[in-house]
């Protein structure tokens, strides 16, 4: 049908739909500007409607045309409802979270003889410390620090002063999920009380009964004094990289921290020690480091918090090539404007049809040769998975579509040299600044894996730290684990799947740990049918190498109501090839490029690999929606809410620690519908703020013709994520992500409202307000399947800042709430931050929540109308440019 348009004066758009009652599946556009619009005669048996519909007219590439079938995501527009404040119902009176959090044990003998013994200790490693201060370094102050283990987390809203004030003891850092504290002593006449608390308590006959101390110590389950035995972790694997972690405390900073710090500066200098140094991360890197030197550090600057010894690299089994007698591949669109992915790794090699994709700046490394080089042989297979996704697998041969270009970021050469964090950190700002780069991969991890309950490493900090700053996403490398043989001291053989997550040498090596980035684990598939030959499980399963969540929620600390179930790593999987029953990838690996010598392909195996195929994807968003390179948490969002994964429970259901989120995430991502919605299925957007102690609703209408359809159960399926990033809470273990933000899709209730007496006053019942509304109800009154996405009542709970739930609506559902449901966002602070902490996150914070709505089919058979009928009700935004039909 052709359309005619006449006069355009003003900037509104609008869009009218023909919808013809023959074939109601169809609709047609007209541009509409202002309040001068015509169109041709659409015929007497049409249904029209007008509304506002916001579009950019700049015309697509060719390339970026939309297929049959394929629509836009779009931007959800519906107005807000409101803002409220937030009013939280009390759960089980009597039992809040400082009585749960503070039990005590009952046999005073045991805390008795622990106390006796600490107090013993702390005496000693203290008398032993300042015996080894060297006088002729002529540190200008000294510090001592304490160590204080506490039966369950310590609570540091309540605990801090009291602590400072009773003890004269300053909180410095909390690990172990927040049952362990380290205090600098900052009063030495009040930790005389501390210690004169602690002599009364083991002295005392009966201290259930006599209660003549600080009952305050009580919850204290052992102290130590922070020696350098206790500052140096790893000591038995000193390498040439080591960081020493600087104490971040406002109340020393400036009589201790300053000036001790300045005099370490000085003493590497003059010891000619290679060092890294960024008093925003609080750290120091030392690299080829004497031994002694380190010990002596340790020993005399009292700043020191930990010194640990680190190694990153790639862990990879051998090479096996796949002879080939030319690359065999052109790129067909080098000089299209893509979005750069900056590859943090090797180098990549230019000697191949990548060239034209790389940018070749030689500040971008830090080895010495160039970014151009891949002396490993890694990088160059990194950077074409990155630009050309699985376009090579299996047949390499055509002319192909990049969807980024490549910014070689060499960190890694032959030369073995350590990796300073600071240079990569320097290196990203660096991209950002110069290329603008937003999308990142980082597959060269650390060599050792997290423990369980660890915290954020500082290199995951300083990640997530960027992250935040800068609107970046980092994809990162979950680390390959290479303990997969069994022994029974004669024979050895595989490790047994599923069994083997549950080691500690299972878990995710850092800074696969970063919150506001994405962690990638692997995939066994490797897209060639490798089901028969391979190691892991048939199906869509984690790779037997692919690293675990380091978390265990059976640690003590945790109660059932503590555990998080929206907290876990990776964020999701992509294909990663396997090993085969002997652990040889030569055959089950994934198809790569090489740039080694005589070689054009490789077939290999890992989470390196797995990387930059999420970051293609990252890629491939930011080409199809280009706004929404300016928030890539939404990019984020989009690619967890179109991730699946199978239910394994034969797999992990009896695992004691790791549950299959654990390994494999989210699951694989489904490009096209990461890329596109569909006739049935729209996917839509809703970026917005939220202060805290705020709750906020959006309405969503749903079509009304959904209940013609004969079925009466799942008649849509919902996906909604929400992501978000945030500013990282250092040396706090629990409260790391500072910022509950939840969100659910709940009745149509209103956002506030109380039930009125005959008055129209609000009605009192035993002194409490009647609540009709969402704010301030129980749950059980406004939900219809899922509650909230993340649910945080207790102080001591670890937050996620990704949150993804999937349900179904019934007919009857649609029924009773006239087809119109309420998106509802609220937000609190942790409860376990300091007030000088909680002043940090006073204002309104940004969140992505992207919602996917599906039809589901009728006897196989859907209707075609739910894209379109969902563009009449609600305001929706096409992302982006949009094809519309006839000419302007």
């Amino acid at each position: 049908m052709q359309m005619n348009y006449l006069q355009i004066k003003t900037e509104i758009i609008y869009e009218v739909f023909e919808r013809s009652l023959n074939d109601p599946a169809k609709a047609h556009f007209v541009i509409r500007k202002g309040n001068h619009s015509t169109c041709s005669y659409f015929g007497a048996l049409s249904v029209w409607c007008l509304r506002p519909f916001y579009v950019n007219l700049a015309t697509k590439p060719k390339s970026q045309n939309l297929m049959a079938g394929e629509r836009d995501h779009v931007f959800f527009r519906n107005p807000q409802e409101g803002v409220v404040t937030l009013r939280q119902r009390t759960r089980n009176p009597g039992d809040q979270d400082e009585k749960e959090d503070n039990d005590e044990p009952v046999d005073y003998r045991i805390k008795q003889q622990s106390f006796a013994a600490s107090q013993a200790n702390f005496t000693r490693d203290r008398n032993a410390r300042i015996a080894r201060r060297n006088p002729f370094l002529n540190i200008p102050v000294h510090q001592d620090y304490i160590i204080i283990h506490f039966h369950n987390t310590f609570d540091t809203s309540v605990f801090s002063n009291s602590y400072r004030n009773d003890f004269g003891l300053s909180l410095v850092g909390l690990t172990e999920l927040n049952t362990c504290a380290v205090f600098a002593i900052v009063d030495a006449v009040r930790f005389q009380r501390f210690e004169s608390e602690i002599s009364t308590f083991v002295n005392n006959a009966d201290p259930a009964l006599n209660i003549n101390y600080n009952t305050n110590i009580r919850f204290i389950v052992d102290f130590d004094y922070l020696s350098t035995r206790k500052m140096i972790k790893n000591a038995a694997q000193q390498r040439a990289h080591v960081l020493l972690d600087i104490v971040d405390n406002v109340e020393i900073f400036q009589q201790v921290v300053r000036p001790v710090e300045q005099s370490l500066l000085d003493y590497l200098a003059q010891q000619n020690i290679e060092h890294y140094y960024d008093p925003r991360l609080h750290k120091i890197e030392l690299v080829n480091a004497p031994v002694a030197s380190i010990i002596e550090i340790a020993d005399n600057f009292d700043i020191i918090q930990s010194v640990n010894s680190i190694s990153a690299g790639i862990v990879r089994p051998g090479r096996f090539n796949i002879p080939e007698r030319t690359f065999g591949f052109t790129v067909q669109n080098a000089g299209e404007d893509l979005p750069i992915i900056g590859v943090i790794d090797t180098g990549i090699s230019d000697q191949n049809p990548l060239a034209p994709l790389i940018i070749n700046d030689a500040a971008f490394d830090i080895t010495g040769t160039s970014p151009i080089t891949d002396e490993i042989n890694h990088g160059t297979a990194v950077g074409a998975l990155a630009t050309l996704g699985t376009q090579l697998i299996p047949d390499h041969v055509g002319d192909f579509t990049a969807d980024a270009r490549l910014l070689p970021i060499k960190v890694l050469s032959n030369n073995n040299r350590p990796i300073p964090e600071f240079e990569v950190i320097r290196l990203i700002r660096a991209a950002h600044e110069r290329y603008d780069v937003r999308i990142f991969t980082l597959t060269i991890c650390y060599e050792d894996w997290k423990k369980y309950n660890e915290p954020a490493s500082a290199y995951a900090y300083a990640l997530d730290l960027l992250a935040y700053e800068l609107n970046l996403l980092i994809f990162i490398s979950i680390a390959n684990n290479r303990d997969l043989i069994e022994t029974d001291g004669r024979n050895s053989r595989p490790a047994t799947y599923g069994l083997h997550f549950e080691k500690e040498s299972a878990n995710l090596s850092s800074p696969a740990e970063s919150m506001n980035n994405m962690t990638v684990g692997a995939l066994a598939d490797n897209l060639e049918n490798n089901t028969l030959n391979r190691i892991s499980p048939p199906g869509n399963v984690p790779a037997i190498y692919s690293r675990t969540f380091h978390i265990d929620w059976n640690h003590p600390s945790i109660t059932k109501v503590k555990i998080n179930k929206r907290l876990y790593k990776p964020d999701i999987c992509f294909y990663g090839g396997d090993y085969d029953q002997m652990l040889d990838p030569s055959h089950t690996g994934l198809k790569m490029l090489s740039c080694a010598p005589g070689m054009y392909y490789d077939r290999d195996i890992g989470t390196s690999f797995a990387t930059p195929l999420a970051a293609n994807l990252a890629a491939k968003i930011i080409r199809r929606y280009p706004d929404l390179a300016w928030n890539v948490q939404t990019v984020k969002a989009l690619m967890i809410n179109n991730a699946h994964c199978e239910k394994r429970d034969d797999l992990f259901a009896k695992l004691p620690i790791t549950r299959q989120t654990h390994v494999a995430g989210n699951g694989l991502p489904d490009t096209e519908s990461c890329l596109f919605s569909s006739n049935d299925r729209i996917t839509f957007v809703l970026e917005d703020e939220i202060e805290p102690d705020k709750i906020q609703s959006y309405p969503l209408v749903l079509p009304e013709y959904l209940l013609e359809q004969d079925r009466k159960t799942g008649l849509v399926q919902v996906d909604a994520t929400l992501c978000f990033k945030f500013d990282p809470v250092k040396n706090n273990q629990v409260a790391y992500c500072p910022l509950q933000i939840a969100f659910g899709v709940f009745k149509n209730l209103p956002l506030e409202a109380y039930e009125l007496d005959e008055n129209g006053d609000v009605k009192l019942v035993d002194g409490k307000q009647v609540p009709l509304g969402i704010n301030y109800n129980t749950t059980d009154k406004y939900k219809f399947s899922p509650s909230w996405s993340q649910d945080y009542y207790y102080k001591s709970k670890m937050l996620s800042n990704t949150q993804k739930m999937s349900f179904s609506v019934s007919k009857k559902v649609l029924i009773d709430e006239n087809r119109t449901f309420k998106i509802v966002l609220l937000s609190k602070l942790h409860k376990l931050l300091s007030v000088p902490e909680k002043t940090k996150y006073t204002t309104a914070h940004p969140f992505s929540l992207v919602v996917t709505v599906r039809e589901n089919p009728v006897k196989g058979k859907t209707t075609g109308r739910l894209y379109n009928e969902m563009l009449l009700i609600n305001e929706l935004e096409a992302i982006g440019n949009i094809v519309l039909e006839g000419e302007v």
